[in-house]
Order: structure tokens, then sequence, then C-alpha cells
């Protein structure tokens, strides 16, 4: 992207475009931007240089080529990567600027959101449910913005909100199914961070797919407390394959779930990973249980570019015809389970098979 050089500065709020690592102290935003320019002719004294920046650092010329994200969190979090990932791909693909700022003041929200729409992002992205809230109670007052309220189950009749989530039921089911059929002491794990809905649908899809392949095969469930503690996922891992004698554990626990994977790794064990592709976090990583709201976000943002997007809350999923795997981890599967796993994935899209039943019970 070629360089270029402004004179309007945004004092708004601290913008970045890809990955932000931490933030400081934040200054009170004011009600408008304060131009360069201006502050020059009512001193009559020449504006400062200002330094040469590239587009993604600086205030866009083209409004309707920006792209904004705001995230509660680090981008540094597995979950908002993946978001990321998506995002890079919409704003190449449309010659636009992806704007992400760490929203990590709950106070500063609401001025948050109105920054960004008042700059002209279009769409922009929500990320988790105090977010979107606000974002969707602000809609109206920004009805040529499209908002986008991202992994959350939220109802709207907002004709510019569409509310997005990929249930990891389907992809955490086939998980189930692959661990039933690899564990050799017929007893698996489950650790997810918290004992919260989205946590419970993976949980509840994994031991579903497990007793779907084997009844008799017992699961184990522990929870961290914690989704940014990797230590501690680390902790509970190991605590739970010298308790339970698991040979298997699916973690669902962002940050802290790369620490359930040292702990497997150190403990000689397989585990199955979540959200995005981690065989290449560890080779004890034999699965992946796909979560792909990177493929989910590119859809509602190239929507709204094409102006063909459609409000609502919306479920993403193998109806979509998203990937829930990766073709690394499939071929590195027997031709039988390979067979077994087609075979389901058949019997969910053709109805046949309820992800949501427990065979055991």
């Amino acid at each position: 992207m070629k360089k270029k050089r402004f004179t309007a500065v945004l004092l708004a709020m601290t913008l970045v475009a890809g990955c932000l690592a931490g933030c400081g102290s934040k200054p009170a935003i004011p009600e408008e931007p304060v131009l360069v320019s201006e502050v020059a002719e009512k001193t009559d004294t020449e504006p400062a240089a200002q330094p040469e920046v590239t587009e993604t650092d600086s205030v866009s010329e083209s409004a309707e080529k920006t792209i904004g994200l705001l995230v509660p969190a680090t981008v540094g979090d597995p979950f908002i990567a993946l978001s990321i990932k998506g995002l890079d791909r919409l704003a190449a693909e449309q010659g636009a600027t992806l704007r992400t700022v760490e929203t990590l003041d709950s106070a500063e929200y609401e001025d948050q959101v109105r920054a960004m729409a008042d700059m002209g992002a279009n769409p922009v992205y929500l990320m988790w449910g105090d977010l979107s809230e606000i974002a969707l109670r602000l809609a109206p007052e920004y009805p040529d913005t499209n908002f986008v309220l991202c992994d959350v189950d939220m109802e709207t009749d907002e004709p510019n909100v569409s509310s997005v989530s990929v249930d990891p039921s389907e992809a955490a089911f086939i998980a189930g199914i692959v661990a039933a059929n690899t564990t050799e002491k017929k007893k698996v794990g489950f650790i997810a961070h918290a004992d919260r809905p989205v946590s419970r649908k993976f949980r509840d899809g994994y031991i579903n797919g497990v007793h779907y392949a084997d009844p008799s095969v017992e699961v184990a469930v522990a929870y961290v407390g914690d989704d940014q503690d990797p230590v501690k996922g680390q902790e509970v891992a190991k605590l739970m394959i010298q308790n339970e004698g698991v040979d298997l554990i699916f973690q669902s626990a962002s940050q802290s779930g790369l620490g359930v994977i040292s702990g497997c790794e150190e403990m000689g064990i397989k585990c199955i990973g979540s959200d995005d592709y981690q065989g290449d976090v560890s080779d004890c990583v034999i699965w992946s249980a796909l979560k792909p709201i990177d493929e989910a976000l590119y859809m509602e943002g190239d929507a709204s570019f094409k102006g063909t997007f459609e409000s609502g809350d919306k479920v993403y999923g193998l109806s979509y015809g998203l990937s829930l795997y990766t073709d690394i981890e499939f071929n590195n599967l027997t031709a039988e389970l390979q067979k077994t796993v087609t075979d389901v994935i058949d019997g969910i899209n053709a109805g046949e098979i309820d992800v949501t039943a427990d065979k055991a019970e």
C-alpha cells in the first residue's frame, strides 16, 4: 500500500491496524477531532512537520474503505487473532484499511463505538456481548453504518445490525468421534475456561460425539476459571491426567487452552485443539475442532461491501458450507476413521444425526 502524508490527525482515540500489543492510560475523548491545519491558522505559526505514516496508521481519505473492529481483549487472544485473519482477507480484497482497537476499559466502550462510526468505518465489528449491546443501542443513530456483533446470540430488529456466531456443537461432535476412536483407556477429558453457554456447546457436543461413537467411553470435565492463564490451564490438565487417568483432552479455553496443550505434551497424552488449527502448537494435537469465525465475519463484510448486507441473528455452521476441520489433520487419520468422520458429517447435513443428543443417556 502506498504511503501518504496526512495533516488531519484524529485525537478521538488511538487506532492500530493488525496486531496491537497492550495499552497505557487513555486520554479523554474530545467531542470533535482537532485538525492540525486549524490549530496553525489560530496560532499563525507553521504546523509541526508530520511524520510520514502508512495509510493503516492514519485516517483514510476513503471512509467507505475502512473496516472497524473493537475488541475487549488483546489481539494475542487466539479467537481474536482468528477473527482478524478473516478481516485481513476482507480488507485485502476490498482495498480497505482494517482498524483494530483494544477497548480494555469498559467505561470507554460507548465512546469508542461512536468514534469508530463517526470516522466512517463501515462495517464495524464488535466482539462479544458488552460491546455488542452498546452498538445495538447506538445503531439507530448511524443508519448508514453496518454493525456486525461477533460471537454472540443476540436478536436484533435493527436493519443495519447482524448478530453472528458459529455454533461449535457440530465441530465438537466430530471431535468427540475422533476422540472415542483414538483413546486406548476409554477415558477422555474436556477442559474449558468456565461453565458458560458457549463452553457448554463445546462440552455437550463433544460428549455427545464421544458417546455416539462409543457409549462406554468416560468423559471427565474441568474448568480453568480464567481464559487468559496458560499456567493454570497447564496445571488443570496435569491434574486431570493424574487423577482421572485420561489419555486425551479436548480443550476450549482460549489463551488458557494453550497451557492445556502444554500439559498434555508434558504428560505424554494426545490433545484436541479448538477454534483454529492448533497442530502447529504441539505434536500432541491430533485434531482441531474449528470454529471458523474468520469465514463468518468475512462473509458478513463481503455482503456489506456488495450492498447485500442482511440484518438479523445468524448462526454459521455446516449449512453455510464452512469446514469444521483441516485437511492436514483429516489426512492423518486412518482410512477407516476418515470414512467414519465423512459419514457423520453427511448424516448431520442430512438431518439424520442430532449433535445435541447423548446416546449414553
